[in-house]
């Protein structure tokens, strides 16, 4: 059989269908504005949008929502495991352990996500803050939290600071969950597709999509845009700093991507909020280095910001820990890879594409007293 064609990365392959996202022209979810989500929902609404096939009503997100409260748990063995990993382990990978133990405790841990997917992935939704709270470490009520109505971002953000969100903090990080939501077919999403195929289990699904997430060549590696932000240290050096970059070859994080070509939405919506918090506080520091960055980087090589770029600049502002960005872009993205499992569970369709062999050929078997001779 000859395979002719062949696309590294699979990049521009189409592979497979979807209605869950598009990416074409303005990004969308399940048809709707992405910019007019983020401007006008919370994350409960979008969430249920990924998971079914529109907005809910009032009555629908009640059900929701009151569903969400009851899973809003963790069982006893799981923080207890949580203290006992090695002080190295990073949360996103702690939060990929995690999961996987959440499966266990699951009524019904083998239903594939096409008959059980929706309600586990609302448990997940659940479970993925209160194991990130874990590692704030702060003492929160859950159960206050929720019976005080307050929305996933307010809850979140609680979790991790121990104190409630200002009205803006809770608005801010709201938005940028609606944003890291859904992404399309990019590697985590992707891999949570393929298990699904198999009829893999919705645990297993989003674990091995949180492997793809924390691989080091995804992306969204905040620590790398806050890194280099330090090491370019001033406006005035921006445009030495990316010339010695670009020269060696080095990656530019928070720069370029897969899809985008002139800019990503995601990115140009979060900017204003940078701004805003910028102002708030009287320190345009970072965000005029930042500015100087993005063109310097546009000047060389043309490449546009993406989330990345902005979604770390904005946890730094709302006092979210850098240990912790993963695996808030993780709580945000779970609906998202949740739906998908669900839509590549209901296709029916296994994932297996071919390879194209570039190994030995016809190669002699020598018995083993031979070899090396």
């Amino acid at each position: 059989m000859t395979i002719e064609l062949y696309h590294p990365g699979l990049r521009g392959v189409i592979a497979g269908e979807t209605e869950i996202c598009n990416l074409e022209g303005t990004l969308t979810y399940r048809g709707y504005n992405v910019e007019d989500l983020a401007e006008c929902a919370n994350y409960f609404e979008v969430a249920y949008l990924l998971l079914h096939d529109d907005l809910p009503s009032e009555e629908s997100l009640a059900d929701f929502r009151s569903v969400f409260a009851e899973e809003a748990h963790l069982p006893e063995s799981i923080p207890e495991v949580l203290e006992r990993l090695p002080l190295h382990v990073a949360p996103v990978d702690a939060l990929r352990t995690a999961v996987s133990m959440l499966g266990h405790f699951d009524l019904q841990p083998t239903d594939g996500p096409s008959s059980s997917g929706r309600p586990q992935a609302i448990r997940l939704m659940a479970q993925l803050p209160l194991v990130v709270g874990q590692f704030a470490r702060q003492d929160v009520a859950v159960d206050d939290l929720l019976e005080s109505g307050q929305d996933f971002a307010g809850m979140l953000l609680t979790l991790i600071r121990g104190k409630r969100p200002s009205a803006q903090q809770e608005a801010c990080l709201n938005t940028a969950l609606i944003l890291a939501a859904e992404h399309e077919f990019n590697a985590p999403s992707y891999a949570a597709r393929i298990v699904a195929s198999a009829k893999g289990d919705m645990y297993s699904a989003v674990a091995a999509a949180l492997g793809a997430l924390r691989g080091v060549d995804h992306g969204l590696g905040s620590r790398g845009v806050l890194a280099c932000l330090e090491e370019v240290g001033t406006p005035e050096r921006a445009e030495k700093w990316v010339a010695e970059r670009v020269q060696k070859k080095l990656p530019l994080p928070g720069f370029g991507h897969p899809v985008y070509r002139d800019y990503d939405p995601r990115a140009a919506m979060l900017e204003r909020y940078c701004q805003e918090f910028a102002r708030a506080n009287r320190n345009f520091d970072l965000e005029t280095m930042a500015d100087a960055v993005e063109q310097a980087v546009w000047d060389a090589c043309r490449l546009p910001p993406n989330i990345e770029w902005t979604f770390a600049r904005l946890m730094l502002y709302l006092g979210i820990p850098e240990e912790l960005h993963l695996g808030v872009f993780a709580c945000a993205r779970v609906a998202g890879w949740c739906a998908h499992a669900i839509e590549q569970a209901e296709s029916g369709d296994v994932i297996r594409p071919r390879a194209r062999y570039r190994g030995a050929e016809a190669r002699l078997f020598e018995p083993l007293e031979r070899r090396g001779l």
